[in-house]
């Protein structure tokens, strides 16, 4: 699955439905979230993604509140301030 937004037009007309106006860039975009978001959720809840603890750790610029499974400890996890924390 690719999560590559580089490709998308810098510029493109505007969609309109009656007074709604959207870039189609904007509609496309939105479209790609909302199809690959659904690998996430599950009816029970949303599935966070399982990385091992060497995964965890070369990921580039974790941000506070970003949530992994870390497969390595068996625990969810989350970020905050410059640490991974088990709950």
């Amino acid at each position: 699955m690719s999560n590559d937004f580089d490709e998308l037009p810098v510029y493109d007309e505007l969609v309109e439905q009656g007074t709604n106006r959207m870039s189609n860039i904007w509609v496309g975009a939105l479209s790609f979230f909302i199809m690959n978001i659904k690998d996430y959720l599950t009816q029970d809840g949303i599935l966070l993604p399982h990385l091992t603890t060497t995964e965890r750790d070369q990921l580039d610029s974790p941000q506070n509140g970003q949530m992994i499974y870390n497969t390595t400890l068996d625990t969810a996890q989350y970020f905050k301030a410059g640490a991974w924390v088990s709950f």
